[in-house]
C-alpha cells in the first residue's frame, strides 16, 4: 500500500533519497572532506531545507479554514516561542544552540515516525503482538546512529561545533558489535512483517517497509558510514525536506480538486516558489545580521552591523522563529483528528 500511488511515492518520496546514496558512493574522498561549496548549501539548505519550513505557510496561516481550525495553537505558537527563545539566547549563546539542534533532531526523528504511521493508518494495518515493536525499531534506526554520532568526533554538526554533547574514546570493538546487533534488528522486523502479513492475510505494505529501511540506511550512512558534511547534509536535507514538500503540496491538490478550485500545477508553483522567495528573504536576513559570511550570494547593501548581545540575541529568536513555530505546528496539522478532516480525504482518495 502507497500513500499516493506507487509511481508517486517511488519518485518522490523515495528516489530523492537514493539517488543521494548514490551521489554519496560517486564522490572521491577529496570531494567528501571539503567544507560545503556555496552551491550545494544554496541547493541543499536554502531551497530544500529552509524553503520546506516556509511551505507550512501554505497548510496554516494561508489558508482561511485551516487557519479557522487551529486559530489557538497559530496565535500563540508564534508568541511563546519568542518569548522562550529570547530567553534562552540572552542567557548562553552555546545553550541556545545545543538546544535547537536536539529540538531540530527531535522534529526530524518524529517526521520520520509520522510518515511511517501515516502509511500503517492507509495501509490499515491490524494491531498485533509483536516481538519487534514497530514503533521502537523505527526510532532505533535513527537513534543509534544519533548515539555513535554522540560518541565519535564527526566532520559535520547539526547547527554549530559542539551543538550536541559528546563523549569521545569508547571501545570501538564493542561499537562494531552493536553495528552488527542494529542491523539484525532492522532486518529481523523486515522479516517479522512478511511473515505476521502471510500468517494473517494482510497487505504488508511495500511502502511502509521501504520508508523503515530507508530511513535506517539513510541515518547509517549520513552519519556513521561516511564522516562527511558534504553526505550528511545531502542525506539528511533530502530525506527531510522533500517528502514534507510532497506532503504540502499533495494535501493543497486534493483540497482544491474537491473544493474545485485552481489546478495541481499552479497549486504547486505557488508552494515551491512563495517558500523560495520567503526562504531567500530569512537567509539574507540571518548573513546580514548573524553570520556575515555569504556576502558573494546575498549583496548586502550596506555593512555588516556590530550587534550588542542583547539584540544578536533579539535577532537570533526571531530568525529561528519561523523554524520552531514549523516544529510546534507539525505536531498539531498532521494529526487524523477532526481539526483536521482533510486528511482523512488525502489518504482515502490516494492509493
Amino acid at each position: 500500500m502507497w500513500l499516493f500511488g506507487k509511481h508517486i511515492d517511488l519518485g518522490l518520496l523515495f528516489a530523492p533519497v537514493w539517488l543521494t546514496w548514490l551521489a554519496s558512493f560517486m564522490l572521491s574522498q577529496d570531494i567528501l572532506s571539503i567544507d560545503i561549496p556555496l552551491w550545494f548549501w544554496v541547493v541543499f539548505v536554502l531551497i530544500i531545507d529552509v524553503g520546506h519550513v516556509w511551505s507550512t505557510l501554505f497548510r496554516t496561516y494561508l489558508e482561511k479554514d485551516e487557519s479557522r481550525m487551529h486559530k489557538t495553537v497559530l496565535g500563540l505558537t508564534p508568541i511563546i516561542c519568542f518569548v522562550l527563545l529570547f530567553m534562552l539566547a540572552s542567557e548562553s549563546i552555546v545553550w541556545f544552540w545545543r538546544c535547537m539542534a536536539y529540538l531540530a533532531l527531535y522534529h526530524f526523528i518524529k517526521q520520520q515516525y509520522g510518515f511511517f504511521a501515516l502509511y500503517t493508518f492507509k495501509a490499515r494495518i491490524p494491531k498485533l503482538k509483536k516481538l519487534l515493536n514497530d514503533k521502537y525499531v523505527l526510532y532505533l534506526s535513527m537513534l543509534f546512529p544519533v548515539a555513535y554520532w554522540h560518541f565519535h568526533k564527526r566532520n559535520f554538526t547539526w547547527f554549530v561545533e559542539d551543538d550536541f554533547l559528546s563523549a569521545y574514546g569508547f571501545n570501538e570493538t564493542i561499537w562494531n558489535g552493536l553495528i552488527m546487533v542494529y542491523w539484525i534488528i532492522i532486518l529481523l522486523w523486515v522479516a517479522q512483517e512478511i511473515y505476521l502479513a502471510k500468517k494473517n492475510s494482510y497487505d504488508p505494505s511495500k511502502g511502509r517497509i521501504l520508508w523503515l529501511l530507508t530511513t535506517a540506511v539513510n541515518w547509517y550512512l549520513g552519519i556513521v558510514f561516511f564522516n562527511s558534511d558534504i553526505v550528511f547534509t545531502m542525506t539528511n536535507v533530502v530525506a527531510h525536506g522533500i517528502p514534507y514538500l510532497v506532503l504540502i503540496v499533495m494535501y493543497q491538490r486534493t483540497k482544491q480538486n474537491n473544493q474545485r478550485k485552481i489546478p495541481f500545477t499552479q497549486i504547486g508553483y505557488v508552494i515551491v516558489f512563495g517558500a523560495l522567495f520567503l526562504g531567500f528573504t530569512e537567509e539574507y536576513l540571518w548573513d546580514f545580521l548573524i553570520n556575515q559570511e555569504k556576502a558573494q550570494l546575498f549583496l548586502p547593501l550596506f555593512e555588516y552591523p556590530n550587534l550588542s548581545p542583547i539584540t544578536q540575541a533579539f535577532f537570533l529568536a526571531l530568525l529561528t522563529l519561523p523554524q520552531v513555530v514549523h516544529y510546534v505546528l507539525d505536531g498539531f496539522i498532521w494529526k487524523m483528528n477532526s481539526k483536521n478532516p482533510q486528511l482523512n480525504i488525502l489518504f482515502k482518495t490516494n492509493g
